[in-house]
């Protein structure tokens, strides 16, 4: 399984360049100092060149939505492990984008491995993160996919569940408040058993993510 990461950009350096110049005078016949001829000596040019702009710090690997604390302060690989019932490695920071039903938003995520089994990564978004006027909670598409409203998710307005309607297991689980849209993504191994209920265990998760950002 991959998950995208994001490394800083170079900085550039601020480096001006300055020139110098000088000026020479001249000697009469009688061992004297003359005075230089400004009148016909050009005017040495300003060859000094502007500063460069500089840019701020690397980037970020990620940026939290507006408003919401990152993915990753909101849950942690216990919190998980807790939900499924196996060990998760420490969570990687990531964030991308999700175009639904003419909808457009993006998302801080968090994504936990247990190794061998099953990614799970935990996706934030802010009303300010969907395209201007469409924050909701959109229909997952159903390519391939079977898709339910879910209504026991507490803490959420709305919610669905969609389910990979052939092997390997993926699932996503949608749960909107009025404040934020908070979806967990399951990925199994090809193959792999798996105990509990993956639905449920989703469920958990986005419950307590709901809670943390209402507390």
């Amino acid at each position: 399984m991959r998950v995208r990461r994001l490394w800083p950009a170079a900085f550039l350096l601020l480096v001006p360049v300055l020139t110098g110049c000088s000026e020479d005078g001249g000697v009469d016949g009688s061992g004297l100092t003359t005075p230089t001829d400004t009148s016909s000596t050009p005017a040495p040019s300003d060859t000094t060149t502007a500063p460069t702009e500089t840019t701020s710090a690397a980037e970020t690997t990620s940026a939290a939505p507006s408003g919401l604390p990152a993915a990753c302060d909101v849950v942690t690989s216990d919190d998980v492990a807790k939900a499924f019932g196996v060990s998760f490695g420490a969570g990687e920071i990531g964030g991308g984008s999700t175009s639904e039903q003419g909808v457009d938003w993006k998302s801080d995520n968090c994504a936990f491995e247990a190794q061998g089994l099953v990614e799970v990564k935990v996706k934030l978004t802010a009303p300010d993160d969907f395209t201007a006027g469409t924050f909701g909670c959109p229909q997952p598409t159903e390519i391939a996919a079977i898709v339910e409203p879910v209504d026991d998710i507490a803490g959420a307005t709305d919610g669905w569940w969609k389910v990979s309607d052939a092997p390997p297991l993926e699932a996503t689980l949608r749960a909107c408040s009025a404040t934020a849209l908070v979806e967990v993504e399951l990925e199994y191994e090809d193959g792999v058993d798996y105990e509990g209920d993956p639905r449920s265990q989703s469920i958990a998760i986005a419950e307590l993510v709901l809670a943390a950002l209402q507390g």
